[in-house]
């Protein structure tokens, strides 16, 4: 576990501290999709590779914790301890991956996309525009009461570095408040959609009142000048995760678990699969442009 300061400036408030604790231990995972059906892309493995990889967490002596309890703990962790969490809420969890996790006494954090509890994907774009169901409220209720955390990831899975700072808040607030109205708990956690943001998008997340924010194969310029305005006895946590794949062998999968948290080759790998998500943000953005300029006409 180490800390980054980051000093700013600002014309009203002067000179001030930001820092971020960067939690290096223990290792976060993150999975999207767990089904039998093809799904076009890598974002997703199949449950039988899923039961495969948490039995071997599960022989080789590793125990899973929520994001929550990795930062009551800070330096008390166990020295077997991952993170396990799911990006997007869809329905197929509670069918391929919550009974496996019960079987070995697992426990993950799910972060659905507030704007679409119970609806289907269509924030999303793929072949053939198959969709899938995410969860609903009933079904994130079932996953509390199993030992789940429930984080955000945002209000309508936009690309957050293309919105307004008005437009960031509106967006990570609203998401905030809608989970925790329907499911009467705190929401502490956020997940990046495309596993991406800038400091702009850090400082929001801390001014909407979350504790933590997840990325995938990202790291933030902590010499960056542009953050501002946040006071030193205010930290924002970060975990940088390990995306699991289509393409992960058993092997692979381990590989991924035991590299040291300052592998280069695992960021570099991280950092090139999200490559690939760039397609979504660009037609997302085509879109909203188009949008834009149907409402001038009008």
């Amino acid at each position: 576990m180490t800390w980054a300061r980051k000093r700013c400036h600002d014309s009203i408030v002067g000179r001030i501290y930001l820092v971020i604790l960067m939690l290096t231990h223990p290792v976060v995972l993150s999975y999207h999709l767990v089904d039998r059906r093809f799904d076009f892309g890598i974002t997703w493995v199949t449950p039988r590779q899923f039961e495969r990889q948490v039995a071997w967490l599960a022989e080789d002596g590793y125990r899973t914790l929520s994001l929550s309890a990795c930062l009551q703990s800070e330096f008390q962790l166990p020295p077997k301890a991952v993170v396990l969490t799911f990006d997007d809420g869809f329905r197929a969890l509670m069918k391929h991956v919550l009974p496996v996790l019960e079987r070995y006494g697992f426990v993950a954090t799910v972060f659905p996309v507030a704007g679409y509890v119970g609806e289907q994907n269509r924030w999303d774009y793929n072949l053939f525009w198959r969709r899938m169901w995410h969860l609903d409220w009933n079904e994130l209720r079932e996953l509390l009461a199993a030992g789940w955390e429930v984080g955000s990831h945002s209000m309508r899975h936009a690309y957050l570095p293309s919105l307004s700072r008005a437009e960031l808040l509106h967006d990570l607030r609203q998401s905030k408040e809608r989970l925790e109205q329907n499911l009467q708990i705190p929401i502490h956690h956020l997940s990046l959609p495309f596993g991406r943001g800038n400091l702009r998008v850090l400082e929001c997340a801390l001014d909407a009142g979350y504790a933590s924010v997840a990325t995938l194969g990202q790291e933030f310029d902590l010499a960056d000048s542009s953050l501002s305005g946040i006071s030193a006895d205010r930290r924002l946590r970060l975990f940088s995760r390990r995306g699991i794949y289509l393409h992960d062998t058993l092997r692979s999968f381990r590989r991924r678990v035991q590299a040291p948290m300052n592998s280069q080759s695992e960021r570099l790998r991280q950092q090139a699969i999200s490559v690939f998500s760039y397609g979504t943000v660009l037609l997302k953005a085509l879109r909203q442009s188009q949008h834009c300029e149907k409402s001038l006409e009008i």
